[in-house]
């Protein structure tokens, strides 16, 4: 008898151990809903549009960009897209993911990638590429970035080619 008693209670937590990790994400979607909010914040950056942008950002997010103090917040995130958007320097803007993965539990992940800026300069247009790590998390069932850093791959933005006085 105390064997059935022992066979019970195995059986019994043989059962149950499965169900309690709770509902498996869905990683290949996830992955892809992830990509596809990667795709609106750069279309959204690449068109200038502040508004847009910060619609893809959590309200507590940091920024960690090169050669400034990191920033905290949407409102602060604002700031910093007006100051480039809208400061008649930056002309272009693109990037380009070249990872991006989700945790197994489906409510975290991250990218990493290549950005372009061309600048308006003096005597002519500036070159910046540089590249960018961002951390993503899914709140209330939706994508948002929560930590932004990105640093350029030159000192200095470099004269773009074709552009200039003269040109």
């Amino acid at each position: 008898m105390r064997h059935i008693g022992s066979f019970m209670c195995i059986m019994l937590a043989v059962s149950v151990v499965p169900g309690c990790g709770g509902p498996q994400a869905d990683i290949a979607a996830e992955t892809e809903a992830l990509r596809a909010r990667s795709e609106g914040v750069v279309a959204a950056e690449s068109a200038m549009n502040v508004e847009e942008a910060l619609a893809f950002w959590a309200e507590e997010a940091i920024v960690q960009g090169a050669g400034m103090p990191q920033i905290q917040g949407k409102e602060a995130i604002g700031d910093l897209y007006r100051q480039f958007f809208e400061g008649g320097q930056l002309k272009e803007f693109s990037g380009t993911t070249s990872y991006l993965e989700v945790s197994a539990a489906g409510d975290l992940g991250y990218e990493y990638g290549v950005n372009r800026f061309v600048l308006e300069g003096p005597e002519g247009d500036l070159l910046d590429r540089g590249k960018y790590l961002a951390v993503w998390k899914k709140i209330d069932g939706q994508w948002f970035v929560v930590a932004l850093s990105f640093t350029s791959d030159t000192p200095e933005p470099v004269p773009l080619e074709g552009s200039g006085p003269g040109v």
